[in-house]
């Protein structure tokens, strides 16, 4: 008996200490996946039907027959499958694995390309600057052609009246000549009259 008790620690210890094995489960493949819709064009294309509206119109095989408006539906081209696809698509066929695409993914940035970037941003800001100022100089180009133009009417305006006053003046001299000479003729009656 005390055997027994020497021996069932023992068998419960080494009880406790044996280990589960460790399951590792991978991911399987589900068979039958339904492709997203947005995919699905670029495997395969789908139909393409088109509903063609038919007026009233008598059956050309039976002349006693009319038949009434309605639509006729008409399948154009039937589904095919796509040899060029536009861009990579991942069928789910299991764990997620796919192709890196260049062309959607940046090229790594080098610094000959980070100095050209840097040289174009600032002739661009140049550039920009230049059309500021050249703005600025166009704004004051028409002010001062504004002013000009009001300068030359008003100029034009004291010509007009110039002239119209020089020939007022005119016609008062030949009016004070005309009086004068009518003066001195009429003087010269009244001493010739003495």
């Amino acid at each position: 008996m005390k055997n027994i008790f020497f021996l069932m620690p023992v068998i419960l210890l080494t009880a406790c200490a044996s280990k589960k094995p460790v399951v590792v489960q991978m991911p399987r493949s589900v068979p039958g996946t339904t492709l997203p819709a947005e995919d699905i064009e670029s495997v395969r294309y789908a139909e393409n039907l088109k509903a063609y509206p038919i007026g009233r119109y008598v059956d050309p095989n039976n002349q006693l027959v009319m038949h009434e408006a309605h639509t006729v539906y008409r399948v154009e081209t039937t589904t095919k499958w796509n040899l060029h696809p536009n861009a990579p698509v991942s069928v789910p066929t299991g764990p997620v694995v796919r192709i890196v695409d260049p062309a959607h993914h940046p090229a790594p940035v080098n610094a000959e390309v980070a100095a050209e970037i840097s040289r174009q941003k600032f002739a661009t800001q140049a550039l920009l600057d230049r059309g500021a100022k050249l703005d600025e100089t166009l704004s004051q180009l028409s002010g001062a052609f504004r002013v000009t133009k009001d300068l030359g009417d008003q100029a034009h305006a004291l010509r007009n009246e110039l002239t119209i006053t020089q020939k007022r003046l005119d016609a008062f001299e030949q009016e004070l000549r005309k009086k004068q000479a009518d003066a001195v003729v009429g003087a010269q009656q009244k001493t010739n009259e003495w």
